[in-house]
């Protein structure tokens, strides 16, 4: 177990536990550790757990993630007090362990008046049989319209006791269960343990995909009863068409039934069917329980009573669901920020230290997972290639191809060469790969360290930006660039090449920058991002911090704002 302890900053004195495998730090209201202050990047650290030990890694912040007074660079194991300082914020590293053992949970006891001899039945067993196409009921044979917490005074009034004790019983049996399959049997059993008379009983739901209803319950007892359930079609239909219940205190004297195979094939004697409702008193499904005991039958309390049943049975049911959903969502999430580590897995981990150059980045995807890239690659002749692209799209199907671009351009710019054939290469790779109309634009700049020269090989990505040491902004190799990467495969690649002079600064980024989006509906723009260029700051981690501050104060919700990446080098010397 581990906890960050805030010791200076807004919140000083709050306490973070961390848990899992990741935690994230930032701005963003998602994070697991939220640090409200503008400076602070809205993803701007993580701390992973492996093996019992625990790391911290930069996620490329503007304003970076420094332990005990020293910068992150890569991944960094935390040790018990270590402090962590993002920003002007301070926390304290706690590490701890808990050899406490947690009491065991109490189960849920059984429903006291557990009834011994209930048979459950199969879906096998469940006998929907045929009924006439007219309506058997017109609307003055049955109840009103069921509305969950609605009052009715038209009703009779069950004794009070007895109602309060059955919704309590019900709410006690229903209390501890949050998955759907084990709650409407226990539905079932309750309600005969509350109708002593019941002798079958139902349940059907309509499946959220298919909408059709399905068996999800069923119970028979008694030495006389029948192993199948009746279902008339014909009622569970008008239930779930008006949400109104239906009461037969006499079946055989019935006039509404006279026609119904599956009442007098079962021998049922008095029936109740009513519907459960959703938060919108749209019908979901229906409980139905019937008697085959002529002295026994089911009266106006009987259902006023199953329809506060329902209506307790419908909630625990619809809480059931958020569970479930709940659930299965987390389970997204996790695969996500699993994801999420794969794909910062690939990116850099530091930066290149080569003097007299120096180099600085950003990046931020838009949901969790990218498309963008970008890699530094020192090629066998001590030259460097910076890179950086952008495939179509966002999320998961842009990040698993920019996990085959990572691999694919390594290979070719390592085993070629020259930059031009090594990106024609890989045009053909992708090209031939299957992976439909997608495609990526995508630029290179190889650095020769010796001869200060830089070689673009530019494949239909935005041009980069130049900053001559006298403030002068250029935009190079516009002319020379060719088609993104996978639309046509034999597309051949021209290089530039170019001086880098002392005092010049060279930035390369995606459109997530320049498309940025307003709430007013303005673009940022190529322009605004020159001027930003044109500003006299000298070190390259001082550009890029002031470009990215720049665009966030443009569009500070970020809400229509692609994939951000950036990257940028100078020569000082």
């Amino acid at each position: 177990m581990a906890q960050l302890l805030v010791v200076k900053g807004s919140a000083s004195g709050t306490v973070h536990p961390v848990f899992g495998e990741r935690t994230v730090l930032g701005r963003h209201p998602q994070c697991d550790v939220v640090l409200d202050n503008v400076a602070v990047s809205r993803q701007h650290a993580q701390i992973l757990e492996g093996h019992g030990n625990y790391y911290v890694e930069d996620l490329r912040s503007r304003n970076r993630t420094f332990v005990n007074g020293v910068e992150v660079d890569g991944r960094v194991q935390l040790r018990h007090g270590d402090q962590l300082r993002i920003c002007d914020t301070i926390l304290k590293f706690d590490e701890f362990h808990d050899d406490t053992q947690a009491a065991p949970t109490v189960e849920a006891k059984a429903i006291e008046s557990e009834i011994s001899h209930l048979a459950t039945l199969d879906e096998s067993r469940i006998y929907f049989l045929p009924e006439p196409a007219e309506p058997l009921f017109d609307s003055s044979s049955v109840r009103r319209k069921i509305a969950p917490g609605r009052g009715d005074a038209q009703r009779s009034i069950v004794n009070p006791d007895v109602k309060l004790k059955a919704i309590l019983e019900i709410t006690r049996a229903l209390g501890r269960e949050l998955a759907v399959e084990q709650v409407l049997p226990k539905v079932l059993t309750t309600l005969f343990n509350i109708f002593p008379h019941a002798d079958q009983g139902f349940v059907l739901l309509q499946d959220q995909d298919s909408e059709r209803l399905k068996v999800k319950a069923s119970l028979s007892r008694g030495p006389n009863v029948s192993e199948a359930v009746a279902v008339s079609m014909t009622v569970v239909r008008h239930v779930m068409k008006t949400g109104e219940s239906i009461l037969s205190e006499n079946v055989t004297a019935d006039s509404r039934f006279n026609r119904s195979v599956a009442f007098s094939r079962m021998q049922i004697k008095s029936m109740m069917c009513v519907p459960l409702v959703d938060e919108d008193d749209k019908a979901i499904g229906v409980i139905q329980i019937v008697t085959q005991d002529a002295e026994r039958e089911f009266n106006g309390d009987d259902l006023d009573l199953l329809e506060s049943l329902a209506s307790q049975a419908s909630l625990t049911l619809q809480n059931a669901r958020l569970h479930e959903e709940a659930v299965e969502r987390r389970a997204l999430e996790r695969d996500l920020e699993f994801a999420t580590q794969v794909q910062m897995g690939f990116l850099p981990k530091s930066r290149p230290k080569l003097a007299p150059y120096t180099f600085c980045d950003y990046y931020e995807a838009a949901q969790g997972v990218g498309g963008d890239y970008f890699d530094y690659i020192l090629l066998p002749d001590g030259r460097l290639a910076v890179t950086i692209g952008d495939v179509a799209g966002k999320g998961m199907p842009a990040a698993l191809l920019m996990a085959r671009l990572y691999s694919a351009t390594r290979y070719q710019l390592l085993s070629c060469p020259r930059p031009g054939q090594a990106v024609s290469n890989l045009n053909a790779d992708i090209a031939s790969s299957g992976l439909g109309h997608r495609f990526i634009t995508f630029l290179t700049v190889v650095i020769d360290l010796t001869q200060h020269t830089l070689t673009i090989v530019n494949a239909g990505h935005l041009t980069p930006l130049l900053r001559k040491a006298n403030g002068e902004v250029r935009a190079i190799g516009k002319e020379q660039s060719g088609l993104p990467l996978g639309i046509l495969g034999d597309t051949v690649y021209n290089e530039l090449t170019v001086p880098i002079e002392a005092g010049d600064v060279m930035v390369t980024f995606t459109d997530g920058i320049t498309e940025a989006m307003n709430d007013a509906g303005k673009i940022y723009g190529r322009q605004r991002l020159e001027a930003v260029l044109k500003e006299p700051l000298s070190r390259i981690d001082d550009v890029i911090k002031r470009i990215v501050t720049d665009v966030e104060e443009f569009d500070p919700q970020g809400n229509s704002r692609d994939d951000i990446c950036l990257v940028g080098f100078g020569r000082s010397s």
